[in-house]
């Protein structure tokens, strides 16, 4: 039991610092642009065709990780869209109903934020449990997923420090000196914005494991042989009566990471 609890405190503090670490990275860069860059304004088929074409190269990849002929044809229509909608909505005699995607715009923080809220709108849980059963087991992917679906929290957190210190005299006095937005994104803004998300993540990091051992609990986690704190208290639970110390260590140790 104390060896498969060492090994399992390597994989689930693993799993925590990566999955936040890939959710704090993600949540800076949404968050500083959308701070900083919301005021600005990106034409509607710009947004489309991008959307369409990113689609299609994500599909193209899950097609040559899964050999999949239908993700294949998929991929390639997407990406042949986006060419197509790109060219008719630029040329000179564009036709009435691409008038509509050239002509309109949408702020950079309105479609960041929007985002946001779509991500907020689904159960979390639910919404790693659904993509971590469609793809292959593996301590990689679980990391990954838990990252992708954590990050909204951060962006919101880094938008409303950027708006802070948008506005502050350093910037302004910045800007006066001809500085680069991105010397003063990184250079004057990022160190000031950074801190408060640290703290912030520190807390990220107690969901994360615990969203992990809830995953490994119900068989969807780490896969065999290696041990995470989840699966040890799965494989305990038949013994609850017999050895109550293999479903109550791993228990008491998840209790005490989660609340540190």
């Amino acid at each position: 039991v104390f060896a498969r609890m060492l090994q399992g405190s390597w994989v689930s503090l693993t799993v925590g610092f990566v999955a936040v670490g890939i959710a704090v990275i993600i949540g800076i860069f949404l968050g500083g642009i959308a701070g900083y860059f919301g005021h600005r304004h990106i034409r509607v088929y710009q947004l489309a065709v991008v959307s369409i074409f990113i689609a299609g190269g994500f599909l193209l990849i899950a097609n040559l990780m899964f050999m999949g002929t239908a993700l294949l044809i998929i991929a390639v229509a997407c990406i042949f869209i986006s060419i197509q909608l790109n060219k008719s909505v630029k040329a000179k005699n564009r036709p009435a109903w691409a008038r509509f995607w050239y002509f309109n715009t949408i702020s950079v923080d309105t479609l960041i934020m929007g985002f946001v809220d779509i991500m907020l709108s689904f159960p979390t849980f639910f919404l790693i449990l659904t993509v971590i059963a469609l793809l292959p087991p593996s301590i990689y992917n679980i990391m990954i997923v838990i990252g992708l679906t954590g990050w909204m929290g951060t962006t919101r957190f880094v938008r409303a420090e950027f708006l802070s210190l948008r506005e502050q005299d350093f910037v302004a006095a910045a800007r006066a000196l001809g500085l680069s937005n991105f010397r003063i994104i990184f250079r004057h803004m990022m160190p000031n914005a950074v801190a408060p998300v640290l703290v912030s993540a520190t807390i990220g990091i107690a969901s994360a494991i615990l969203t992990e051992a809830a995953l490994s609990f119900l068989g969807f986690g780490v896969p065999p042989p290696h041990a995470t704190w989840g699966n040890i208290i799965s494989g305990g639970k038949g013994f609850i009566f017999d050895a109550p110390w293999l479903t109550f260590v791993p228990g008491f140790a998840i209790l005490i990471v989660v609340l540190s």
